[in-house]
């Protein structure tokens, strides 16, 4: 079994699951990206992709907007949680890897190429890749940051480092090198809740078994009683080349 399709079976699995947990989003980013798509005139289009799109999103805030919409994943699984919930006519389910679909693709062929948090996408040839399909725009999102003020300092005495986003600013770089315009937009979001000291122990429970650090810093977190105030903030841009 080769990487694709370790990946493949990954996806296959983990869809809804993944599909429960993204329910549970506090943000708003995808009817907040239709409206600046609207507002910036990247919308209406005729043929619209969405690569990497997963269970759609995206598809409900934009579809109502596009001619056809292509919704492109390589997890089957995922495709048909999309298709048991966004049975809108003007959308076709597409299985394909990022590779295979850019390589079948010809140049210029859609108005529109769109991937949010595509975790197939780092190299500028990649890069390059979809710019070569878009006739008239790439419009792509990351998470720029996404941290809390309780698990973020924990996690990080664990992993001593923060995952690094998608890599946007060589991107940005090399789009300046070749004269391209782009536009980039911040999207934030935040929210507060209670968390009680049991469910940070729970949640930590194994870790602390091998990191005594890890203990008394939620000691020390939690010194002023059992509960505290945990601050949530994620941010996401979104990238906009113009072609």
């Amino acid at each position: 079994m080769d990487y694709l399709e370790e990946q493949q079976n990954y996806w296959d699995g983990f869809a809804d699951e993944y599909y429960t947990i993204q329910q549970e989003s506090f943000t708003t980013i995808a009817e907040d990206v239709a409206k600046y798509l609207l507002e910036s005139q990247c919308l209406p289009c005729g043929l619209f992709v969405d690569l990497a799109g997963g269970y759609g999103k995206y598809l409900p805030a934009i579809a109502p907007y596009v001619n056809n919409y292509l919704l492109v994943d390589f997890s089957a699984n995922m495709l048909n949680k999309a298709k048991s919930i966004h049975p809108n006519k003007n959308i076709q389910y597409i299985q394909s890897d990022q590779e295979t679909f850019c390589a079948n693709s010809i140049p210029q062929q859609y108005d529109l190429v769109f991937s949010a948090m595509n975790p197939s996408l780092h190299t500028l040839q990649q890069l390059q890749s979809l710019l070569r399909m878009a006739k008239k725009q790439l419009i792509l999102i990351q998470i720029l940051e996404d941290v809390d003020t309780v698990f973020t300092p924990l996690e990080t005495l664990l992993l001593n480092q923060m995952q690094r986003p998608v890599p946007f600013k060589s991107f940005k770089k090399w789009l300046a090198k070749e004269d391209l315009p782009w536009v980039s937009k911040t999207f934030s979001y935040q929210k507060e809740e209670v968390i009680t000291k049991q469910f940070v122990n729970d949640y930590f429970e194994q870790e602390q078994q091998q990191e005594q650090r890890l203990t008394e810093e939620i000691e020390t977190l939690f010194l002023n009683g059992s509960l505290i105030k945990n601050t949530h903030k994620i941010t996401f841009e979104l990238l906009r080349i113009l072609k």
